[in-house]
């Protein structure tokens, strides 16, 4: 048995990757066309950076609607883009605390803009992020490292992480409350 959580996508977040692809193309028309009176080299090189930084910024708004967390009886999975980090996998034995969270700020280490990537927080380290809203954080801390998602319905995803992870008293991680 397997639960898939797809996330909810912020309304202003999605629009922010839009505004900045519609502001990107049209100013790389811009200098496109500056370049294309007086170098073809100029014109050249202006479109296939405006073509290559579009299809980036249009593939992360994609992928943030393709976002998602599978928790099967073994494993959670965090499927995102490869932009930010690519699909991780953590064994649900591994799972030391899993808690519901403000969205910390954090220094990006790796990563695309505000969707994901790896993050440094004074509070907790080093983090695999993957945000697809500011408000249904929630941070799972394991033995390979931390994780900082953003499922719908935080709490009854937690509660679903519990209840999967608990096999039987004698092999229940600590996080886990009878």
């Amino acid at each position: 048995m397997s639960v898939v959580n797809r996330p909810e996508v912020s309304g202003p977040l999605a629009w922010f990757y839009i505004a900045t692809a519609v502001l990107l193309a049209a100013l790389g028309v811009f200098i496109t066309y500056l370049y294309s009176q007086t170098q073809i080299l100029g014109l050249t090189v202006g479109l296939v950076v405006v073509v290559v930084v579009e299809i980036i910024i249009i593939s992360l708004t994609v992928s943030m609607h393709k976002t998602e967390y599978t928790l099967t009886q073994r494993e959670l999975i965090m499927k995102a883009s490869v932009f930010i980090g690519g699909t991780k996998r953590v064994s649900l034995e591994t799972i030391e605390s899993i808690e519901r969270t403000l969205i910390p700020f954090g220094i990006r280490l790796f990563g695309a803009s505000g969707y994901g990537g790896y993050y440094y927080f004074p509070n907790v380290g080093r983090a695999f992020v993957v945000l697809t809203n500011f408000r249904d954080g929630v941070l799972i801390k394991t033995k390979q490292g931390n994780y900082l998602i953003t499922p719908k319905d935080p709490d009854e995803f937690i509660d679903s992480v519990k209840r999967m992870a608990k096999p039987d008293k004698a092999t229940r991680p600590p996080f886990v409350q009878s």
